[in-house]
């Protein structure tokens, strides 16, 4: 694959969300609305109305984000006293994260989990890496390329996955629960079609992310199909067809029932939402 097929998507799909998202954020940031609370305690009045009075709301200089370990809404500094049409849908996306995980919504915790994972992973792929080549050059050994493939597929592979499970729980929070928290609050009807495009475009950079990461990954599973035993014996019996014929392949057997079923719940947990999600998503437009 040419280096061009990669990096021009890849740049599409960087710049272009993101570049989207900040001219949304800026033009609903510079005018206040007329509320009689402010970001911050907008949050804290969502959570005290739904029994979370033990997830805290902070103001924090690392970006909006809900802090599932410290069980604690986090709001950047500049918006956490804005009454600002940006400054409330941030808050009620958060906010979302929070109800999510007070009632065990399955695609947060399986996002939970499958992060923990890639970052178990991401470890151990980089102590691979750095051990690896200095074992190859103490025992006078060829570099093992297929442990240096393994830990990168393994970086890669499992940080992909959990992108791609993030999807269904950021887009439940922004759909099916921020748009209702700001309808129900005080953010009036007029402003609700604004505060849906906000987060569409917010949504549209996880999407972007994840393909990003995708695009990433393609070539080194192309690659390592390519360069499969499998293939490799199939490109030996097309070369050597018109001196002898290719034996016949013993059917491989079929996995047992058993692999299929341990996936289902993982199915149905992750994949349904984000189908769901994503038609919630073109309709938004």
């Amino acid at each position: 694959m040419h280096p061009v097929m990669i990096v021009i998507p890849a740049a599409v799909l960087i710049l272009g969300p993101s570049a989207w998202v900040n001219h949304l954020l800026k033009k609903h940031d510079k005018k206040e609305l007329d509320l009689s609370v402010t970001a911050g305690k907008f949050a804290r009045e969502v959570l005290d109305r739904q029994g979370l009075q033990r997830v805290k709301v902070e103001s924090t200089d690392s970006g909006d984000h809900y802090d599932q370990q410290a069980k604690a809404v986090r709001l950047a500094r500049s918006r956490f006293d804005r009454k600002s049409l940006t400054a409330l849908t941030t808050t009620a996306h958060e906010v979302a994260h929070a109800l999510q995980d007070a009632s065990g919504y399955p695609p947060f915790v399986w996002r939970t989990h499958l992060a923990q994972v890639a970052q178990l992973a991401g470890q151990l792929g980089v102590i691979m890496l750095v051990t690896v080549p200095i074992l190859s050059m103490a025992t006078h050994r060829p570099l093992p390329f297929r442990a240096l493939g393994t830990a990168v597929f393994g970086i890669m592979g499992t940080g992909l996955v959990a992108q791609l499970a993030a999807l269904p729980s950021e887009f439940d929070a922004s759909f099916n629960r921020a748009i209702p928290l700001l309808r129900e609050s005080y953010v009036g009807e007029e402003k609700i079609g604004d505060a849906r495009i906000i987060l569409v475009a917010c949504s549209m950079t996880y999407v972007a992310g994840s393909m990003i990461s995708l695009l990433n990954f393609w070539p080194w599973f192309v690659r390592g199909a390519l360069a499969s035993p499998a293939m490799n014996q199939e490109g030996r019996g097309r070369q050597s067809a018109s001196v002898k014929p290719a034996r016949p392949r013993p059917a491989r057997p079929r996995r047992a029932a058993g692999n299929r079923s341990a996936m289902e719940p993982i199915v149905r947990q992750l994949g349904k939402p984000l189908i769901r999600c994503w038609l919630q998503l073109r309709q938004s437009f």
